[in-house]
């Protein structure tokens, strides 16, 4: 999932999430495919921001490694060693950081859209 400036879209792009107006309005449904006149539409209507499935934009950050991921997630659980509690949701914070990253690795190497 992907969130980025509405001006990036592209026609073929998935929605992620329904768009919903300020007054609460649904302005289109979760897994619309975008076309160019949606996201004429969507600019008119001064949509600014979408969230797509994948990530079909490339924002030229580079991905952490998992060895990077780990050492934030230590750092930032580092002020509250010694709790039982923290102790199980840092291992399952790093468990699941790990996964997406060999998840994400995957799929580069096979070569398939994420």
């Amino acid at each position: 999932m992907q969130k980025i400036p509405i001006h990036l879209a592209e026609p073929g792009m998935v929605l992620a999430k329904p768009i919903i107006s300020e007054t609460g309005m649904p302005l289109c449904g979760e897994e619309t495919v975008l076309t160019e006149s949606i996201i004429a539409r969507l600019k008119k209507m001064q949509i600014t921001s979408i969230t797509l499935k994948g990530t079909p934009v490339d924002s030229g950050a580079k991905q952490a490694s998992n060895a990077e991921c780990v050492k934030e997630l230590n750092a930032r659980f580092s002020k509250i060693k010694n709790d039982p509690l923290m102790d199980k949701l840092k291992a399952a914070i790093e468990n699941a950081l790990v996964a997406q990253n060999e998840k994400n690795d995957d799929g580069a190497s096979k070569g398939s859209p994420v």
